[in-house]
């Protein structure tokens, strides 16, 4: 259930501690003092980590003493990069994660009698690898729903597949522009007529605002609902790396009513979600960064899409995709627009964070951040770049020697079908082999950073850290300890940078490492308390622990 949603308002007066916990595993994340016996908090803030006998000693008649009961007790964990406004409103439609067409298309036709009336259909998580590389077509939804719109959103958030009633509102004929040439576009036929694959954010998001546009309402109900279900996961910060269905002014918004009304149970640090060649994003940034700001809620980073994915070869490469050479897809802005963009950016003091899938990408993102370092004043600098999923080897170590934050999606490193059927052959089975290097940033210099990128995946949809840091760990899907690691199992992090990562790195990126990240006295008391004792169960198990309690600000915002 969830528990004490309420915000305090008042500072208590007494000396005592308002709850102590003990009895298990404190893994602190605290070079300084990795492990203790128990911690204590007053108010917001943790006030004591080291023995039980001096914990207790500060216990009153109205403490509350919890018993870990041999589990473990670590920092709440941060999201270094998320959607939940987004993702809270597009997976609310019917589930479509299966391996088959035939079980998609099931899947669609037992939800059809659920969904009366003439309005939209929506759904999510498609898998790439049920389709041929054309993509899903519209007649097999024109099949179950000729006569009312059908917008399903790909497991990646990358591409949408409607039906034919969608186009025809939408006025997508074989006439129409795509949205960003070579990039962005409606899957067409020989003859150009649209075939209902619409490939990348610009086009998917154009039929979205023209045919089936999220609600005000619709959003709010939708993150309202999703919120405890992130506390529920032992989630007390989020990166918010774009809202994307929305205006940023209005999805911030949501999130400062949940806090007025004492119901967002984790910060918020938002973000300008940049992915239009033909604007400057500058001046919107430099807006929303000197706008309002709460205890809860800031917004002060510029998020750049640098490229898309490699289902639909829109990841940008160094060298051809394997299945179709005359391709090394196309970056979203040129080394010129990307170098004026981040160099201003910096000279303003703001911070970018970048999606870069290929190489080619986090190439041009890197020589961009140095170029403005070179330009720019000393400051402190946190830019990140986002997923990493094939990094050039020379460029391994240039993330490290600038600076910049390897902010990495740990749960996507897994042999799963998308990876043989979609990545390997796009890819070939060279730079397939050398993904997700994670342990070579780390040895180059590079601080980690974990965010699931919910609902975003290539596979498997998920914003629960315990699931990203067991992957992390083994390079095994979850709940298959047999199987085969993803190629270069070297690249497997210790526990200990797993859940590093997942706490301190997040903070870190965020500018909050003196606040949050760690079990240390004097900062703010988000904390999560485990079922289970990490450091002594087998590393297959790690997602099985329950989250039993999730405390942020020294509140209690979940408990089972």
């Amino acid at each position: 259930m969830l528990a004490g949603c309420n915000s305090r308002t008042t500072e208590p007066s007494s000396d005592n501690a308002d709850v102590i916990f003990r009895n298990g595993t404190v893994y602190t994340v605290d070079p300084a003092k990795p492990r203790a016996e128990a911690v204590a908090t007053r108010g917001k803030q943790i006030i004591h980590v080291g023995t039980t006998d001096d914990a207790m000693a500060l216990a009153g008649p109205s403490t509350r003493v919890v018993d870990l009961d041999g589990g473990t007790l670590l920092p709440g964990f941060a999201e270094g990069h998320i959607h939940p406004i987004a993702g809270s409103a597009i997976t609310r439609g019917v589930d479509l994660q299966y391996d088959t067409r035939d079980a998609i298309l099931a899947a669609l036709r037992d939800y059809a009698p659920t969904v009366a009336g003439t309005g939209p259909v929506r759904g999510f998580g498609w898998r790439y690898d049920a389709f041929p590389a054309t993509g899903p077509r519209r007649e097999d939804l024109d099949a179950i729903w000729p006569d009312r719109p059908v917008l399903l959103i790909a497991i990646d958030a990358h591409s949408a597949w409607v039906n034919t009633k969608t186009l025809e509102l939408a006025g997508i004929t074989r006439d129409t522009t795509d949205p960003v040439p070579g990039f962005s576009v409606f899957q067409r036929d020989p003859d150009g007529t649209p075939t209902g694959y619409l490939v990348e954010v610009p086009a998917y998001m154009q039929v979205l605002n023209s045919v089936v546009p999220m609600d005000e309402a619709f959003v709010a109900d939708s993150v309202a609902k999703w919120v405890p279900d992130a506390s529920a996961a032992g989630i007390t910060s989020v990166f918010d790396a774009g809202v994307e269905i929305m205006s940023e002014d209005k999805a911030f918004g949501h999130y400062r009513d949940l806090e007025t009304a004492g119901k967002l149970p984790f910060r918020v640090t938002g973000s300008y979600y940049y992915n239009d060649p033909k604007t400057d994003p500058l001046p919107k940034i430099i807006a929303l960064r000197d706008g309002p700001q709460t205890e809860l809620v800031h917004v002060n980073v510029l998020k750049i899409v640098m490229d898309g994915v490699d289902a639909g070869r829109t990841g940008a490469m160094l060298a051809p995709y394997a299945d179709q050479p005359d391709t090394d897809g196309q970056p979203l802005f040129s080394a010129e627009q990307i170098n004026d963009v981040v160099a201003r950016a910096d000279a303003e003091g703001i911070d970018v964070h970048v999606h870069c899938i290929g190489d080619r990408s986090t190439r041009m993102t890197l020589d961009a951040i140095e170029a403005a370092m070179k330009t720019n004043p000393q400051r402190d600098r946190r830019n990140t770049i986002a997923h990493l999923q094939y990094v050039d080897p020379q460029d391994i170590p240039r993330l490290g020697a600038l600076g910049v934050l390897a902010q990495v999606s740990a749960q996507w490193a897994t042999p799963d079908p998308y990876w043989y059927k979609v990545t390997t052959v796009r890819w070939g089975p060279e730079r397939s082999g050398h993904m997700y290097a994670f342990k070579s940033l780390s040895d180059g210099g590079a601080r980690l950073s974990f965010g699931s990128d919910w609902p975003a995946a290539s596979y498997y949809s998920t914003f629960r850290p315990l699931e990203a840091i067991e992957i992390a760990v083994t390079r095994q899907e979850l709940g298959k300890p047999g199987q085969t690691p993803l190629p270069r199992p070297e690249e497997r992090l210790t526990l200990d940078q797993a859940i590093t990562a997942q706490t301190m790195g997040p903070a870190h990126q965020l500018h909050r490492e003196n606040e949050l990240g760690s079990i240390t006295a004097g900062k703010l008391a988000d904390l999560v308390v485990l079922d289970k004792d990490l450091t002594t169960i087998p590393p297959s198990e790690i997602h099985q622990a329950n989250v039993k309690l999730t405390m942020m600000n020294g509140v209690v915002r979940y408990e089972k």
